[in-house]
């Protein structure tokens, strides 16, 4: 491909400069005003980063075509001709006027990742049209002419300029002198606990508009992961910042191609140059602004009340399961039915048991041990292996019992999605309204039904109202080993909250920056993680301003603490509705054997009939007992 684009200019130029010339440019062409060794240093200090390249030619004379094999010969990547290749960031500029260079320059994107190498065949002045700096935006360029090598200062730097160079090695550029010479950088965050504590700020005009910009003048608020972080960026690569708050926080992406509000429409729109406040690394997020090297990953959770303690009208049945009440009862049931058939079939048993219903009485009474009976012909293993088995239910429920009614009960706790929406919480963060999809996993059938448990809230008391209502779950996340959450909470509200065990997403944690700004900032952020600075200065942030509540709400309150406490009505309310069950029954059964043996007579007459029997009964016993004595 090279060889025919240049035999194509060749040919073009022979056509018209005729046979005669064919023998001087074939003589001519290896030479050239630029040596070989300082055309490969130029192009390998310009074009470091890039593999291909677009060429701008609209020149054909003999000087512009020995520069332009030049360039074939010693630049060994694939390049096009007069056309665009988007996926290549190199530009080489060829020819010998400054007006057709400085147009060509105006097509080319002015980012910075674009590399650009200007040759002009001819003798440049200062003043150059192709030396004014704000044509090349924040790309990197170096320009050569016959008058000398210029580069283009870094896009960090501020007015940016060309400074000539006495010799080539000097436009490499290398990372390891980054300078920004005290350049004032426009910056935006917000308190967001523990990455950023700025809060007070300060109005002041910034070009003709109005910005809320952080005091930042003590330490207390100068504080935060990510504000140290900052702090030592702006140590290390020498620049000065402004702190300016931004409106909606983050924002929220308005369509395909337009995000709305907060520190990324403002970095989006070029108003600032840094942002921070533990801005995810997000396809979204990214769609819109660079986003540097993580600092950190961040874990999701939920607060969600702590489980009450609770007791129950039905706590005597809390030993067993329902499947140990189930089978107990199919055990009586079971056991009824074969002494039932026993007796019946054996005329040696005893004739109680066959009555069914008295055979289900004895044996209920024999497994509580509450009736033996003495009379066991024929039945005395079964009835024996029985009431051992009475015994040991009834010594293991007992034990069970006495534990769970003296101990403090609490409900179940709250540790997976599902049991969130058993429980019908509801969630809440203040506006923007959050892109539910980077907070949940939609694949999950229980994750995907957390957006319709939002609640929008606007500010602290409206979150305190919640909790007061309760069925309230807070959202947060993890930074180190402590839970912060996404708005302000007061500490009295989290001391009924605990953390649910199942998360509900991870993030990384980036700065947003300009797209210039991105080598740099990588570069020191690798350097803290690699040292471990960025480590210290979260044990250290969280150490000292983490609360007491933030940690508390790890520690479950809900286990079993040693201590007991006074029984109440409520848990004994089934044994004692079952006592007045029992003796309602019998009370009733004890009328109609009265009435029974009364038939038409009175009932209080019958019973001052026994009563007065009975007397007669104990009187004449005495008087026997007392001759028998005498005796």
């Amino acid at each position: 491909m090279k060889t025919y684009l240049f035999l194509y200019i060749i040919l073009k130029d022979l056509r018209a400069s005729g046979a005669n010339e064919e023998k001087i440019l074939n003589n001519s062409i290896t030479s050239s005003w630029i040596t070989k060794d300082v055309f490969i240093a130029a192009l390998e200090a310009t074009f470091t980063n890039s593999h291909c390249c677009n060429v701008r030619l609209r020149e054909s004379t003999r000087d512009i075509h020995r520069l332009f094999r030049q360039f074939v010969d010693n630049y060994s990547y694939e390049y096009s001709l007069n056309s665009n290749t988007y996926e290549c960031k190199a530009y080489f500029l060829l020819g010998s006027m400054e007006e057709e260079i400085v147009e060509e320059l105006k097509k080319v994107p002015p980012l910075s990742t674009t590399e650009i190498f200007v040759v002009l065949d001819n003798y440049t002045g200062n003043d150059s049209s192709i030396f004014n700096a704000t044509i090349y935006g924040n790309a990197n360029a170096n320009v050569m002419s016959r008058s000398g090598l210029w580069s283009l200062s870094e896009n960090y730097l501020a007015p940016r300029i060309f400074h000539s160079i006495d010799k080539y090695e000097r436009t490499n550029r290398e990372a390891e002198g980054i300078n920004f010479n005290g350049r004032q950088l426009r910056v935006s965050t917000f308190y967001r606990p523990p990455v950023s504590y700025l809060n007070r700020t300060v109005t002041r005009v910034i070009d003709d508009t109005e910005e809320e910009i952080f005091a930042a003048d003590d330490d207390i608020e100068r504080d935060g992961i990510e504000m140290k972080i900052f702090m030592l960026m702006a140590e290390k690569l020498n620049f000065t910042w402004i702190i300016t708050k931004p409106k909606d926080r983050y924002g929220k992406r308005y369509n395909e191609t337009a995000w709305q509000g907060g520190v990324i429409q403002l970095i989006h729109n070029n108003k600032i140059d840094i942002a921070f406040a533990s801005i995810w690394l997000t396809i979204d997020h990214h769609t819109f602004v660079d986003l540097s090297e993580p600092w950190y990953q961040l874990f999701i959770h939920f607060l969600v009340p702590r489980p009450r303690p609770t007791t129950s009208f039905w706590a005597l049945t809390r030993p067993f399961s329902v499947n140990t009440w189930i089978l107990l009862v199919l055990a009586i049931f079971l056991q009824s039915v074969c002494m039932y058939g026993h007796a019946q079939l054996n005329p040696r048993c005893p004739t109680r048991f066959r009555s069914f219903l008295i055979t289900f009485i004895e044996l209920t009474g024999r497994l509580l041990g509450a009736w033996a009976p003495r009379n066991m012909v024929n039945v005395k293993l079964q009835l024996h292996l029985w009431q051992t088995m009475g015994l040991i239910l009834v010594t293991a429920y007992s034990s069970s019992l006495a534990a769970r009614l003296t101990g403090a009960e609490y409900e179940d706790r709250i540790d997976s999605i599902r049991q969130f929406l058993e429980a019908n919480l509801s969630w809440g963060r203040a506006p923007p309204i959050p892109e539910f999809r980077d907070y949940f996993d939609y694949d999950d059938p229980y994750a995907s039904q957390l957006p319709n448990k939002y609640r929008k809230v606007e500010n602290v008391d409206e979150i305190h109202e919640n909790i007061v209502k309760g069925n309230y779950a807070i959202i947060g996340r993890f930074v180190g080993s402590v839970f912060f959450p996404e708005d302000e909470v007061r500490n009295e509200d989290l001391k009924d909250y605990r953390v649910m065990k199942e998360m509900v997403g991870k993030f990384y944690a980036s700065f947003a920056v300009q797209p210039w700004l991105l080598p740099p900032v990588n570069s020191i952020i690798l350097r803290l993680k690699e040292s471990g600075i960025i480590t210290f200065h979260l044990h250290d942030v969280l150490r000292r301003r983490a609360s007491f509540n933030l940690r508390e709400v790890l520690i479950e309150h809900d286990g079993r603490d040693g201590r007991t406490r006074v029984l109440t009505l409520t848990p004994l309310g089934a044994a004692f509705s079952l006592l007045f069950f029992g003796l309602s029954i019998s009370t009733l059964i004890f009328y109609l054997e009265i009435k029974y043996a009364c038939k038409s007579k009175s009932i209080r007459k019958t019973l001052q009939y026994i009563n007065k029997n009975r007397k007669r009964r104990l009187t004449s016993y005495g008087k026997k007992q007392l001759k028998s004595d005498n005796n």
